[in-house]
């Protein structure tokens, strides 16, 4: 039943309704903020702009480079590397434990640097511990928000406002791709939605809708760990070893990382005046997804679809 019914919610939005709508996610690390993204943008047929990756993949090419997190040489590095965001064709259900009942997609993200798919290593416990140092820095956020708004363009040129019909996606450089399903006839270029720490009051102040996702910090750290273990592959110790930090590691780590977000320089962790605060501690993620949906539908003047969930 809800599968048909989320199938006729689908076929309602499939009409030219929504023009240059933007969804902006803000949160501090951990809060869910990318998965839930990545499955509003979903429901709702709106592209997807996981604006941590960018900074995820200046902190790596940092690394290789061996260059320190305060040089000027790690703007350079992201303003000449060829990144492409792309959301994958096959949707995944989420997991059972995060949803209670596994019935939402979340659409995977590949991220391919020059041509490279980093999407794994840029979760590694190591870039974890240098990107909110990269990301402090004033030229490098200059040059990635370059990137995040030419990438919402793009997004919001290729997302249609309702996606039905499966075909194959095709690669875009430099942009996101959809998850390859096509629109009918009468969809329009829609909107997009972005999630990470300064997207409603640096990159898109204007935004339609705002929302600052929230979470206690022995939550936030208890994912990151689920997050990082479920990673894991067979190393020499023996399979499904674990070789990350425990709990209350990751807990430390997630309130360093706050401090700093909070107390940078430019562009800090602010709630937006306009923003809706949701704490998602004791939601589900089903919860926490069709809130924000019904939120964007009442801001496109649409009937709210998931009181009942």
């Amino acid at each position: 039943m809800l599968g048909q019914r989320l199938w006729q919610t689908r076929s309602r939005l499939c009409r030219p309704f929504v023009r240059n709508f933007t969804i902006a996610i803000d949160g501090p690390a951990a809060s869910g903020k990318s998965s839930t993204a990545r499955a509003v943008a979903h429901e709702l047929g709106f592209g997807y702009i996981d604006s941590g990756s960018i900074y995820r993949c200046a902190t790596l090419l940092a690394l290789r480079q061996q260059a320190k997190d305060d040089s000027p040489e790690v703007a350079d590095l992201i303003t000449n590397a060829h990144l492409e965001i792309n959301i994958l064709p096959n949707t995944r259900q989420a997991p059972q434990r995060v949803t209670g009942m596994g019935r939402l997609c979340v659409p995977d993200v590949q991220v391919l640097m020059n041509g490279e798919d980093v999407s794994r290593e840029i979760r590694s416990p190591e870039v974890n511990r240098h990107v909110a140092k990269i990301a402090s820095d004033g030229q490098v956020r200059k040059v990635v928000l370059d990137i995040q708004r030419s990438l919402a363009a793009a997004a919001k040129a290729k997302s249609t406002g309702c996606q039905t019909k499966g075909t194959a996606a095709n690669s875009i450089p430099s942009g996101v791709v959809m998850d390859g399903r096509e629109a009918e006839a009468d969809s329009v270029p829609g909107g997009v939605v972005m999630d990470g720490r300064d997207i409603g009051t640096t990159v898109f102040p204007q935004a339609e809708l705002k929302i600052y996702l929230d979470a206690s910090a022995m939550a936030r750290a208890i994912r990151r760990w689920d997050e990082l273990n479920s990673q894991l592959k067979e190393t020499e110790t023996g399979a499904n070893q674990p070789v990350y930090p425990s709990v209350e590691d990751i807990a430390r780590e997630l309130e360093e990382r706050d401090y700093a977000d909070i107390n940078r320089t430019h562009s800090p962790l602010r709630i937006a005046k306009d923003a809706v605060v949701i704490d998602n501690t004791n939601m589900t993620f089903e919860q926490q997804v069709y809130s924000i949906t019904d939120l964007a539908r009442e801001r496109l003047g649409l009937e709210r679809k998931y009181d009942d969930i």
